[in-house]
């Protein structure tokens, strides 16, 4: 049930990260921000239940995972920053990008450990 929802809200919170930093309006950016923020809420707290259920399978994988994980979220945040700024530097959307794939890759290498 946990991983499940994790999952399920990794997919949603992708979704409304990329429909909140392709808007224009300010208040749409606000909007998809505050879901945003929602939908991390939701993966932490899913997050958190299994890393304390897994950590003695695997901790070197399972702590990283965790750093990275808050890593994406805190590039979430610096890049609704910039875009509320408007600042045009698109390179914290490719950070984000890689840091999240990686991020997303071990979380599915960790499900088939």
């Amino acid at each position: 049930m946990w991983l499940a929802l994790h999952l399920g809200t990794c997919i949603v919170l992708t979704i409304l990260v990329i429909l909140g930093l392709t808007r224009h309006a300010e208040k749409r950016v606000n909007q998809f921000l505050i879901l945003s923020r929602l939908g991390y809420l939701v993966m932490i707290i899913s997050g958190v239940v299994l890393t304390i259920r897994t950590f003695s399978h695997n901790p070197l994988i399972i702590s990283l995972k965790f750093i990275l994980g808050i890593a994406t979220i805190a590039l979430i945040e610096i890049s609704y920053g910039r875009k509320l700024e408007r600042d045009t530097h698109h390179l914290i959307y490719w950070i984000l990008g890689v840091v999240a794939l990686i991020t997303v890759g071990l979380g599915l290498t960790l499900v088939y450990l």
